[in-house]
């Protein structure tokens, strides 16, 4: 069963003029329709805001298939720094190999090749 989460949908106002109001509603019924492809147990929002900016940048890269060497480089951290951010993500996530974090990253953060 799909449960929106408070934080993913727009706050509609009652200043809010009738164009505002519908942008905002287009938007209510297009993560609506994006259910299937997350979860019930997993808001967008509630994955990633325990993670730092560095972490969501570096779970970014990763998604969007760079390796560690490559995130090191486009986020000026040397390989020691970035291989400590993954691991602290994978605690985090409750993750203990690498395939495990690879598969829940390609299973349910697909959301962030978007951003």
């Amino acid at each position: 069963m799909f449960r929106p989460c408070l934080y993913m949908l727009p706050h509609i106002y009652r200043e809010d003029d009738v164009e505002e109001i519908t942008r905002k509603m287009i938007l209510i019924l297009h993560k609506r329709a994006l259910r299937h492809s997350v979860p019930s147990g997993i808001c967008h929002y509630c994955t990633t805001r325990h993670f730092s900016v560095t972490e969501r940048h570096l779970l970014k890269l990763i998604a969007s298939g760079y390796h560690l060497s490559e995130t090191a480089a486009l986020l000026s951290l040397s390989e020691e720094q970035t291989k400590s951010l993954r691991r602290s993500i994978m605690r985090k996530l409750h993750v203990k190999t690498e395939q495990q974090f690879l598969k829940y990253i390609r299973v349910n953060l697909h959301f962030l090749l978007s951003k």
